[in-house]
């Protein structure tokens, strides 16, 4: 679970109430007509644009901001790989592996394996393997840019919002009472477009965007230890391939190597 997430919601959310607080008057930076110009509007939007099923997608992704991380980390990962290069050198290959991966990284490990030992072959297995990481990182970047285009229509919203304030402001202009409502639906429409841009979607987006970028590299490491049992590198020359992806990895295989290669002293 990333803490930073909900440290900067609690931020965003601390400095609004207390911005509006200070004024005196929360109120006219929460008016209901603003808002529902804004969100309403971005939200019809949003549901005209996109298909349901990416909707799904990312609604799933915002989902998992609020619960643990599902994807293994790049240490764990490659502590796995080379944990099941050792039993497959000693128990006769992949074969021996095939009912051990379990559903490590959302079943890609156990999918990897079935792959290698069905095709057997290396390139067609990187070629098949290759195309399906790349189809997962293309869909969860399009689920991401629902965030980034909610990003770039709120603010028209608020500008619309604002638009329609000072028309009824004009219409009401000799009558102060009504103007001055119609003036803070058109400042508060304004308002809410952008924090709600600036504060909330681009950001997300952000986190979303860092979440893929690290399944990706997961299922990457995965890949090439797969290919790498399946060529059958010994365990030790595995690690040091993976390692390559994670520098905690490399400091401790470096830390374990350097008493070995420092020199006796008579």
């Amino acid at each position: 679970m990333n803490f930073t997430f909900f440290a900067g919601v609690a931020i965003v959310a601390g400095g609004l109430l207390w911005g509006g607080l200070a004024g005196g008057r929360l109120a006219s930076f929460l008016n209901w007509h603003g808002a529902a110009i804004v969100l309403g509007g971005t939200l019809a939007s949003v549901l005209i644009n996109c298909p349901a099923r990416l909707l799904l997608g990312t609604a799933r992704r915002l989902l998992g901001l609020f619960f643990p991380a599902r994807t293994p980390s790049p240490e764990e990962t490659v502590a796995e790989l080379s944990r099941l290069a050792k039993i497959a050198k000693t128990q006769g290959g992949l074969l021996s592996i095939q009912d051990k991966a379990g559903a490590f990284a959302e079943g890609f490990l156990q999918r990897a394996v079935t792959v290698a030992i069905a095709h057997g072959e290396f390139s067609e297995a990187r070629r098949i393997l290759e195309a399906e990481i790349k189809q997962t990182r293309i869909a969860a970047m399009e689920e991401c840019n629902v965030l980034r285009t909610m990003s770039v229509l709120a603010p028209m919203f608020g500008l619309l919002g604002t638009l329609v304030g000072m028309i009824q402001v004009l219409e009401s202009i000799t009558e102060p009472a009504k103007a001055g409502p119609a003036m803070a639906v058109a400042l508060s429409s304004a308002f809410l477009g952008i924090a709600f841009a600036n504060l909330l979607c681009v950001p997300v987006a952000g986190h979303l965007r860092l979440a893929a970028i690290r399944e990706t590299l997961v299922s990457e490491i995965i890949l090439e230890g797969v290919l790498d049992i399946l060529s059958g590198k010994a365990p030790y020359l595995v690690e040091l391939h993976l390692a390559s992806y994670s520098r905690a990895r490399r400091v401790e295989l470096s830390r374990a190597v350097a008493p070995r290669a420092a020199p006796a002293r008579g």
